[in-house]
């Protein structure tokens, strides 16, 4: 239970930033007034981010908890997304997204190990597949409202809502992943859970 509770609020993440990310644009030239080519470098400034995330995951990875990976990684992603809701500049603006990108890289490989080390082989597929389908789901619906409503509200409230329910979401996962009585979930090489073993 406590390990799908955790697979749970990750897939809210993801699709939060997606419903989010589907009005990047839109809030960057609409509400930023941005020019394309400013759009694109803030674009290529996420892309650097990621890249800078990957090598300092690359490098500390065996040093870092899962646990601080997938909370401190979930919640400093949406404070990435805070801080670009509420800019009002390109300079902020690029600040969140260097903050999402290179947290992403944590976040992501934290989960992806956790996923790995505590799911079971026999039943990883089927529990992959049920979880895609409910996070597809849950992004069409996410996304259809996310873009009704900056079309009827606003692009600066959907998205300053948006990331906050993300950070809310976040805060949850972080508390769930870090505590103490959950260490056990969170080691690296753990291997399957055993048959017995409650989920």
């Amino acid at each position: 239970m406590k390990i799908m509770l955790i697979y749970f609020l990750f897939s809210c993440m993801v699709v939060m930033e997606t419903a989010i990310d589907s009005q990047e644009a839109a809030f960057a030239k609409a509400i930023l007034l941005l020019s394309d080519s400013d759009y694109g470098f803030l674009v290529s400034i996420a892309g650097a981010g990621i890249i800078a995330g990957a090598i300092v995951n690359a490098v500390f990875i065996s040093k870092v908890q899962i646990s601080y990976m997938i909370g401190l990684g979930s919640l400093f992603v949406s404070i990435g997304y805070m801080v670009y809701a509420f800019s009002n500049s390109f300079s902020l603006a690029a600040i969140g997204f260097f903050i999402i990108a290179f947290s992403l890289a944590f976040a992501n490989t934290g989960f992806q190990t956790f996923y790995q080390n505590n799911i079971p082989v026999e039943i990883m597929g089927r529990v992959g597949s049920v979880f895609g389908l409910l996070v597809a789901l849950l992004i069409i619906i996410t996304t259809a409202i996310v873009g009704v409503s900056a079309h009827f509200i606003s692009i600066r409230f959907v998205v300053i809502s948006g990331s906050i329910i993300m950070f809310a979401i976040s805060i949850l996962l972080s508390m769930l992943s870090m505590k103490a009585s959950k260490s056990r979930y969170h080691q690296v090489g753990r291997g399957e859970v055993k048959a017995g073993e409650k989920m």
